[in-house]
């Protein structure tokens, strides 16, 4: 029987697009590749940025690991999880679990010769809708170049992080209703701000309105847009542990649940997440904007759950690249595929 031979963090950066890769390696000499959050952007240490993540997987976790039985991937979550609570449920120490995680599904999958999907119960369709996901551009020009160039590569939906909701009219003058449009502004507005913005991204009839206050965990904040404004709101991706999915989903204030996976515990988290969309009976769209095990572990998750509605696919410029060297994934019509591949499926 295989078992754990090392468990290592490492920063891949080149320039601001950090990816934190984990890796497990067996006694086999197979490898599962995992991928934590990145960590806050800083544009004057982009070489720190998933720092004090890598050290919960390199100094906390990897000791627990040695020697165990790989395949064990839920007795071995939970041991974690109750044997780290009383340094966090949430926050830096979930998010090196989730990099654990996800490479030891993708060892697995390695290991059996089979997709994590297959190993979840394989796809329930056949193609789910991806949006092409934007940086903040604040500039109206770049953003129809940028849009052009998505709905060129196949995307029929694109997401802006421009806090502006003029820009977001620029989009629908240009493209009219060809193009599906997101609005994320990252918790910017306070909740009178957030109202006024949400009326008129309503207006032009966005998809939704995501995180629109701050703090962005404000779940009654969230609830008081809500009931102001027309259009559908997106939240989710701060969230952590399974209790904290539930109050904001009891609010009834969310169409579109967007979990993180690198911070909620993996995919062994995000299936429990999952259940509880279907329970809630609303959109899972899980987050992501990152290029490597993160996305592709996204992909594999939302095929095996009913809930699934959209996937959203990282969308940089022109020369500018992620730091892990992992393709997008197959797109047909709009529509992301099934991968793939072994594990997770990249690699």
């Amino acid at each position: 029987m295989p078992r754990i031979q090392s468990v290592t963090a490492e920063l891949l950066h080149d320039e601001s697009l950090v990816n934190v890769i984990v890796r497990v390696r067996d006694s086999d000499g197979l490898e599962g590749v995992g991928e934590a959050w990145w960590g806050i952007h800083d544009a004057n240490r982009p070489s720190r940025t998933g720092s004090p993540i890598i050290a919960v997987v390199n100094d906390m976790l990897a000791p627990k690991l040695a020697g165990r039985d790989p395949d064990a991937i839920e007795r071995l979550w939970f041991e974690l999880m109750d044997w780290g609570y009383r340094y966090a449920d949430q926050g830096i120490f979930l998010m090196g679990l989730s990099g654990v995680d996800l490479a030891l599904w993708d060892l697995k999958g390695k290991r059996l010769g089979t997709s994590v999907a297959a190993l979840l119960g394989g796809p329930v369709s056949d193609g789910i809708p991806g949006y092409a996901s934007f940086p903040r551009y604040a500039n109206a020009g770049r953003l129809v170049a940028e849009t052009t160039r998505a709905v060129e590569a196949g995307f029929t939906a694109v997401k802006l992080h421009e806090i502006d909701p003029e820009m977001t009219a620029v989009l629908r003058r240009e493209f009219g209703d060809a193009v599906k449009i997101m609005v994320d502004v990252n918790g910017h507005f306070d909740p009178l701000e957030a109202i006024e913005v949400g009326r008129r991204l309503g207006e032009l009839g966005v998809i939704w309105f995501e995180e629109p206050v701050r703090p962005m965990r404000d779940h009654a904040a969230i609830a008081r847009v809500d009931a102001s404004i027309e259009c559908d709101l997106a939240a989710g991706e701060n969230e952590y542990s399974l209790a904290d999915f539930d109050r904001l989903l009891a609010t009834d204030a969310i169409a579109y649940l967007q979990p993180e996976i690198t911070k909620i515990g993996g995919l062994t988290a995000a299936r429990r997440v999952g259940t509880l969309a279907e329970l809630y009976n609303v959109a899972l769209c899980p987050h992501n904007f990152r290029l490597g095990p993160a996305l592709y572990a996204s992909v594999q998750w939302a095929f095996t759950s009913p809930a699934s509605r959209w996937l959203e696919i990282p969308w940089v410029p022109t020369g500018q690249a992620f730091s892990f060297p992992a393709p997008l994934p197959p797109m047909r019509d709009g529509l992301v595929l099934p991968l793939d591949g072994t594990g997770l499926g990249c690699g």
